[in-house]
């Protein structure tokens, strides 16, 4: 007690390693159990605060998921109205959206399996997921305009939808690999650094980056039979029919 006995001051060690997640997590219990049980006593305005390491990679955490949260949202919403304009598609942007999202999700997973693995740490640093998903994001909406762009470009030589996807997805399929290469080897280079979270940065934008290459050419070429369904197949069947006469 402090000596207007107005002030209390309790020391908590935990049996766990206090840099921890699950750390964290039994600091957020322990609040609000503290303020749970304050409510309804005599102590019910008083003010409760917590210190300490764990308390602070535990505000840490919830900072930077707050943060990222609101990023993502921002972004997803920002690029989801981009793509809009640039394929004159509802479904596409969601297709685009869906593909980024799961890439992103692959390679932070695969990222964790590796970083377990190789460099013997179990867990993420608490940026990592936030600096990936940046970059991931970034670099798969700049293939899909790239290939989108193209396929628009196209539609006079060829109005046959699959014709054209397969003849834009090849001729971009090269610049987007060459970029994946560059850009791979640019991010590995982070990786002889030992600062861990450049590591498992490097580590999920090369692999989101693998992915990418194979699976974003796959979902759209899919995808743009139902974007633009019938009308330029019509175009097309008209003008086989004509050359026929």
């Amino acid at each position: 007690m402090a000596d207007n006995d107005h002030i209390t001051t309790l020391t908590i060690v935990l049996n766990s390693d206090p840099s921890t997640t699950q750390s964290a997590h039994r600091i957020q219990t322990i609040t609000n159990d503290v303020h749970a049980k304050l409510k309804h006593s005599s102590l019910a305005n008083a003010t409760v605060a917590i210190g300490g390491q764990t308390s602070q990679t535990a505000d840490l955490e919830s900072l930077s998921n707050s943060d990222f949260i609101r990023t993502a949202i921002i972004m997803l919403v920002g690029i989801g109205i981009a793509l809009i304009f640039v394929t004159r598609s509802l479904i596409q942007p969601l297709t685009i959206i869906g593909t980024l999202m799961a890439t992103y999700v692959s390679a932070l997973t695969l990222t964790r399996l590796l970083s377990n693995a190789i460099l013997g740490q179990a867990l993420l640093t608490w940026n990592t997921p936030f600096f990936s998903f940046i970059m991931l994001v970034a670099l798969g909406v700049d293939y899909s305009i790239f290939l989108m762009m193209r396929y628009r470009d196209d539609a006079d030589k060829l109005p046959d939808v699959r014709k054209r996807i397969v003849n834009a997805s090849a001729i971009i399929g090269t610049v987007v690999i060459s970029a994946a290469i560059i850009l791979g080897g640019t991010f590995a280079a982070l990786m002889p650094s030992g600062v861990l979270t450049l590591i498992q940065v490097a580590m999920t934008v090369i692999i989101g980056l693998i992915i990418l290459v194979i699976l974003l050419p796959l979902t759209m070429s899919i995808m743009v039979k139902w974007t633009y369904p019938y009308v330029h197949d019509k175009i097309y069947e008209k003008q086989q029919a004509d050359q026929e006469d």
